[in-house]
Order: C-alpha cells, then sequence, then structure tokens
C-alpha cells in the first residue's frame, strides 16, 4: 500500500498532522482580512439558514406534537428528546466551526466570533431601544 498514487502518507503532512487538520499561513493582509469577513459571512450565513430551518422543524412538529394528555409515553419522550436536539443543534455546530477555523484557519475563526459580537451589539441595542419606547409609552399615558 505504499505505492505512489494510493499511500496512506499521502493524507499526512510530514509533521504528521492530517492535511484537513494544517494551519494556513497567511502571506498578505489582504488574505487575512479577506478570511475574517469570510468567516463574519458564514457566521450570519450560517445562522439564518439554521434559524429558517428551526422555524420550519418547529411549524412541523406543532401538527404532529403529543398532546398534554396523551397516553403514548414513547411518542412524548422522543418528541421532548427531538426537541431539545434541534434546540442545541446550532450551538453545537457554531461552536464545532468556530473550534475547526481556530485550528486551520485562525481569521475565519474570529470572523465568526467577530460576527457573534455584532449579533450581540445589535441585540443589546435593540433592546435598550424597546426599553425606551416601553417608558415613553406608559409614560404618555399616566397623565
Amino acid at each position: 500500500m505504499n505505492s505512489e498514487n494510493n499511500s496512506p502518507l499521502d493524507s499526512n503532512n510530514s509533521d504528521g498532522k492530517p492535511k484537513w487538520l494544517t494551519p494556513k499561513v497567511y502571506e498578505t493582509d489582504a488574505e487575512r482580512k479577506r478570511d475574517f469577513w469570510i468567516g463574519v459571512g458564514i457566521f450570519f450565513a450560517l445562522n439564518i439558514v439554521l434559524t429558517l430551518c428551526q422555524w420550519g422543524v418547529g411549524a412541523g412538529a406543532l401538527t404532529v406534537s403529543p398532546t398534554n394528555g396523551s397516553s403514548d409515553f414513547v411518542s412524548s419522550t422522543l418528541f421532548t428528546i427531538l426537541t431539545w436536539v434541534f434546540l442545541l443543534l446550532p450551538w453545537v455546530i457554531n461552536i464545532g466551526l468556530i473550534i475547526y477555523f481556530a485550528f486551520t484557519r485562525n481569521q475565519v475563526a474570529l470572523g465568526m466570533v467577530a460576527g457573534f459580537g455584532i449579533a450581540l451589539a445589535i441585540v443589546i441595542c435593540l433592546g435598550v431601544i424597546f426599553v425606551a419606547w416601553c417608558f415613553i409609552t406608559l409614560g404618555a399615558g399616566s397623565y
């Protein structure tokens, strides 16, 4: 199995790491910036797709969910387990990709973390605006 084209050693680098786990060496700042923005784009695109899939699965699950008085304990337990799997899947995928890219293309990982920070900042700003709107609205009707 040590032939030139079909060697199992071809899947590893000279240091023994698999090729898919070798870090990218950036030669220019433009490459770093491009990978960073690719990471931000991956974060937002992935989470939009995952959110749409969760909404679709949730809408479908509402039509087949077991009722509270259901006597079928197995289907109720299975439904609960599947619900938790679909709720935790985005977390597992996001964290897994960040860890993978941290080892292979660190600027993509930084871009994904920055995307999370951008999303968090947007949510905090919208929360502050919502609270201010609530105070203004409630204050206007109290006099």
